[in-house]
């Protein structure tokens, strides 16, 4: 789409100098990082009409947070423009890395600290409660759950000894029940996190945000923020643990994460067909560090305390 065009979208906008495309999530949104003439930096998101009233209320949740000082993007605008086709929106851009890429660059104390920084900026987030007209945590979970599995069942993709993550997660699937129906950032992880010098700088990403049980919002550092960094992983999980964590933590923790054993994998095949792979030797790995659920603590996260 030509910067003409996009410079329409919003006065905001009308002052841009350039429209570079970023790596976009495999959402289907597009999203630019715009260069305005007085050297301002903004990010423009693109989605289909139809995301309107949704990405309206996320945010909306996002504002209050940044209001309320977490570090995360300003929401400058949000529209429809039916010329285009399009629900556009405009944050402010958080300057540093992604985390992702360049946590490696730093030592193991700077990557635990950083960790330790995310977990509470996460435990921040998970103080706001559900709208009274969400439904509860655990009929949304379970029924989920139940047609992730059942689409897996059909989609021909396997991973070793799946029928043992499934009567795991049966025979302990009580523990979900009168569990808090809190927000959840929903795709907490290195690759929506940008760090500066060393230091935590803000999260990015709040599309699937949505509303549960907090200790969901951690089968992603099983999944991905582990497979880049162990010290951040233990530090998120340390700050948690020590100021949040309920006795049955790490058996909610099991669960999300064997859970998303067979969510993943329909995710995969539905978005990035080609990394469907990848994704199973995730799961692979995820199901060999708790010992296909032997261990509620996964073996990385005690390694690294006694090591």
């Amino acid at each position: 789409m030509e910067r003409e065009k996009l410079k329409i979208l919003s006065p905001l906008l009308t002052q841009a100098t350039s429209f570079e495309p970023m790596t976009s999530g495999l959402s289907g949104n597009r999203t630019y990082l715009v260069t305005t003439s007085s050297s301002e930096k903004l990010v423009l998101k693109l989605s289909n009409l139809k995301t309107y009233s949704n990405f309206k209320r996320k945010a909306s949740v996002q504002q209050k947070f940044k209001d309320r000082g977490l570090l995360c993007s300003e929401v400058m605008e949000i529209g429809m423009n039916t010329e285009l086709n399009c629900t556009y929106r405009i944050f402010s851009f958080i300057e540093g890395e992604n985390a992702r890429a360049s946590i490696h660059l730093l030592t193991n104390e700077e990557q635990y600290e950083i960790g330790r920084r995310a977990g509470k900026e996460l435990s921040f987030m998970h103080t706001c409660s559900a709208p009274s007209h969400i439904a509860t945590w655990d009929e949304r979970v379970i029924m989920k759950h139940e047609r992730y599995v059942h689409a897996y069942q059909s989609s021909g993709v396997t991973f070793d000894q799946d029928h043992f993550v499934l009567d795991f997660i049966k025979s302990h699937v009580d523990a979900v029940k009168a569990r808090p129906n809190q927000f959840q950032h929903d795709d907490f992880h290195l690759g929506n996190i940008i760090i500066q010098e060393g230091e935590y700088s803000g999260v990015i990403d709040f599309d699937q945000s949505d509303w549960g049980d907090p200790v969901h919002d951690f089968y992603k550092l099983s999944l991905f923020s582990r497979e880049n960094s162990i010290p951040f992983s233990a530090g998120q999980l340390d700050y948690y643990v020590s100021t949040q964590a309920t006795d049955d933590f790490w058996l909610l923790f099991s669960i999300y994460t064997a859970m998303s054993c067979f969510s993943s994998i329909v995710w995969t095949l539905s978005y990035d067909t080609e990394h469907v792979k990848d994704m199973v030797s995730r799961v692979e790995r995820m199901l060999a560090d708790h010992d296909h659920f032997h261990l509620l603590k996964p073996a990385w996260y005690s390694n690294w305390h006694h090591s």
